[in-house]
């Protein structure tokens, strides 16, 4: 618990929108199942807390390097954070689920995906961040320049790991052979390079606006 208050009180403005916005996507979901008395798009719940696990990752990691803990302990917190950072930005692809929605609930669905994958985009945008703050720390701007579009690349596999070859963040531990097999057959393949081309660089266009706005602002 208290390590849940500290994660909230390093940030507390934009924790306070983020929990704020996320009560609000809750609030949308409850006003559906009233509506339908059915439990589609529940679904949007569990990928909403996937898409909070690299924030929160990135975020303790942040705690963990201002007060100069263990670097392995650290590096491998990024690990799990890479593995995880393509959840963030998953949902805008549950958007294909509007081909479920009845003509009568269709608009009101718009808005609960839409909803639900801006705030994924948006915990997705603010890890990239702050993993750039971190990564400064370790190696020139430069560098850090060339890193940030592959981990955009890198989250665009992941999204078509999980969209396309239906694998999870967790398959990396039940099933690795398999999953390890799929990458190096997707690296090789023109269509999922392509997905993750143009998914990537949408992630890292975001990023980059983002960026630009908090250099104008400064």
């Amino acid at each position: 618990m208290q390590l849940i208050i500290k994660l909230f009180n390093s940030n507390r403005k934009i924790n306070s929108i983020l929990a704020l916005f996320t009560i609000y996507n809750l609030f949308l979901l409850v006003i559906r199942v009233k509506l339908t008395n059915t439990a589609f798009l529940y679904y949007l719940v569990w990928n909403l807390f996937l898409a909070f696990v690299p924030y929160f990752l990135i975020s303790y990691l942040n705690i963990q390097i201002l007060n100069q803990k263990s670097r392995i302990k650290s590096f491998s917190i990024l690990f799990i954070w890479l593995l995880f950072l393509p959840n963030s930005f998953y949902i805008l692809t549950d958007l294909i689920h509007l081909t479920q929605s009845g003509t009568r609930l269709f608009w009101f669905d718009l808005i609960v995906i839409s909803s639900y994958a801006v705030i994924g985009f948006t915990v997705g945008i603010i890890s990239l961040i702050k993993f750039e703050f971190i990564l400064k720390t370790y190696v020139s701007a430069l560098i850090t320049n060339l890193i940030m579009p592959i981990i955009c690349f890198l989250s665009g596999l992941g999204i078509y790991l999980g969209r396309i070859l239906r694998y999870n963040s967790w398959d990396i531990l039940s099933n690795p052979i398999e999953l390890f097999n799929d990458i190096l057959t997707s690296s090789l393949s023109p269509h999922s390079l392509l997905f993750s081309l143009y998914y990537g660089g949408y992630i890292y266009l975001l990023y980059f606006l983002k960026k630009i706005y908090s250099t104008i602002n400064q």
